[in-house]
């Protein structure tokens, strides 16, 4: 008889964890009805020129008759590729195009795709406010760059990146690298949400979207005056509304404390499908850093939003003052016809750029002249009305054998920085290799002479992977004295062997591999450079006086299957 007992009492248990399992919680139920699924999770890996080329189908479509919204177009693109864009090309989006203006509707373009809806919620609750009606009446983007038009800044692409500060933890923001008072605008309508100290990111904002699906974080703001004066939780704000400005405070406990090396905005987005996603472990932060490139096209202006009680800083003039100077970077220049991967093309592509510039009424300058206009006090120092900078990497004999002739035909300007090791060895051996040896100091000082050449330091013997590091970057575990003592014994070296061999002393350090240690501007400074050159993408907004603007200049590469025109813009 117990047996029975015991035997039925483990049905019943059984049965009763069965039922629990499949009822729903409480927390899920509403009115008697169960509430849907939210998303858990999202992978934002769309790529700036996916972003650029559906919002320009955007807004072409707008007033068709068939419009076709980006959000559509990129869960579209996702759904097809699995959400993976390193592979994109503007093909893929012209077909689906296509289809769809020929009669296609979407459900029959995403039959087979499961993911689809998926990704159309998921990139909807990321981007699918941000173009709209303006207050001109035109149609496009609305949402705003968080640092306002005219102001200089440099950004990273560290999202995930590890820190340490408190304990081990991933990058979740995107950094842009601006000077101390720079004002930060609202990326779009919201509401202020935090506003105070936080030790990890001193004086902070967060916004929350009026959808409520996004929460913005604008951290290390200014020392003593971060905010817009009277800004408060609470306050509804507008896109492109001037809300505080940047500094370099936190990772202090101690509040209004300026513990940051360099000076810069951390910038973060997180999407929230319920409320629990607020604050939590499994949180959702996005990697804005294409995102912000394309924002950058729509700068909210300062001087109408900032106020008097928290002015700009002097070195930073009004935005009708700011010159748009695209660079554009080249390494190797090649015979038509020979291919040798993305860093040479045929010397007639460079040609076609040169004429193209010409064409179009740009004009070359050189790094010298760039820095003596943001030097320059007295006002006598102008741009042209469309400068451009045309930049060659490595150094390498086919910039002079290809290069000189054609800059002397078109009356333009370019600027080769050189890897002192290499010219050494070049200029010690009689063994010729036109693609892709070296200049020697000769040759160097014919491209000199030629008119038509500026030089500069791209490092004395860093530019090799093979050495333990990238670049002249800072390694892990390595102390900041022994790094800088690193850093200097090489630029010094190659400052050295330019002045004795060619007689000239540069002032613009080109990083190479693009692989820089961003708190490096005071040493640089120090052994008398006024400028660096990165490989972040982009065009540089210049200002007179702006002098930390001149240090991790942006530059557009040229590739075989990039365009002039496409290095031309931001």
């Amino acid at each position: 008889m117990a047996k029975k007992f015991f035997s039925f009492f483990l049905l019943f248990i059984l049965l009763f964890v069965t039922v629990a399992a499949k009822a729903p919680s409480l927390s899920s139920v509403s009115a008697g009805k169960t509430q849907p699924d939210y998303i858990k999770w999202v992978d934002f890996n769309i790529t700036y020129e996916a972003l650029l080329d559906a919002m320009n189908l955007d807004i072409e479509t707008f007033e068709q008759d068939l419009h076709l919204p980006w959000v559509e177009s990129l869960a579209y693109l996702a759904a097809r590729n699995g959400g993976n864009f390193k592979s994109y090309k503007k093909s893929d989006l012209q077909q689906f195009a296509e289809a769809r203006l020929s009669g296609s509707s979407i459900d029959d373009l995403t039959q087979n795709f499961k993911v689809y809806d998926y990704y159309y919620k998921a990139y909807a609750a990321v981007i699918g406010n941000m173009l709209g009606l303006r207050k001109d009446g035109t149609y496009g983007l609305t949402a705003c760059s968080p640092v306002a038009a005219g102001y200089w800044y440099t950004e990273s692409d560290d999202f995930g990146n590890g820190r340490s500060y408190g304990f081990a933890r991933k990058h979740l923001g995107h950094d842009m690298f601006c000077s101390v008072g720079t004002p930060i605008c609202a990326v779009e309508d919201g509401k202020v949400e935090a506003l105070g100290w936080n030790q990890y990111g001193g004086w902070r904002i967060g916004i929350r979207s009026g959808d409520g699906q996004r929460y913005y974080y604008y951290a290390h703001l200014r020392k003593d005056t971060p905010y817009a004066k009277n800004l408060k939780i609470g306050d509804s704000v507008k896109a492109g509304q001037v809300i505080g400005y940047s500094g370099q405070t936190g990772y202090s406990i101690k509040e209004n404390v300026n513990n940051i090396n360099v000076p810069h905005l951390h910038f973060g987005m997180q999407l929230i499908f319920d409320e629990s996603q607020k604050e939590c472990l499994s949180e959702i932060w996005i990697d804005t850093y294409p995102l912000i490139r394309l924002l950058s096209k729509n700068r909210s202006s300062a001087s109408s939003t900032a106020t008097a009680s928290t002015p700009a800083p002097s070195q930073n003039p009004t935005a009708e003052t700011a010159a748009e100077v695209p660079i554009i970077m080249y390494h190797g220049l090649l015979k038509d016809g020979t291919s040798m991967g993305d860093y040479y093309i045929n010397a007639s592509a460079f040609e076609s750029d040169i004429k193209y510039l010409k064409e179009n009424g740009y004009t070359t300058i050189t790094m010298t002249e760039l820095i003596d206009y943001v030097y320059d006090k007295t006002g006598t120092v102008q741009l042209p009305e469309k400068p451009v900078i045309l930049t060659f990497d490595d150094g390498f004999l086919n910039n002079h054998t290809y290069g000189t002739p054609i800059l002397k035909k078109y009356d333009m300007k370019a600027v080769i920085s050189i890897i002192g090791s290499a010219s050494d060895e070049m200029s010690q051996t009689l063994y010729k290799n036109k693609a892709t040896c070296a200049v020697t100091w000769e040759e160097l000082t014919e491209m000199l002479d030629a008119g038509v050449w500026e030089a500069q330091n791209h490092t004395y013997d860093l530019h090799d992977l093979n050495k333990g590091r990238k670049g002249a970057s800072r390694i892990a575990g390595e102390s900041e004295d022994a790094y800088e003592a690193m850093l200097k014994k090489d630029l010094t070296q190659l400052q050295t062997k330019l002045k004795k061999n060619v007689g000239i002393s540069p002032d613009t350090f080109t990083w190479p591999f693009g692989a820089y240690t961003k708190d490096c501007r005071k040493l640089l400074q120090s052994m008398g450079f006024r400028a660096s050159l990165s490989c972040n993408g982009g065009v540089n907004h210049i200002q007179k006086g702006d002098t930390e603007g001149l240090f991790l200049l942006k530059r557009n590469l040229r590739t075989p299957r990039t365009s002039i025109t496409k290095c031309l813009q931001d």
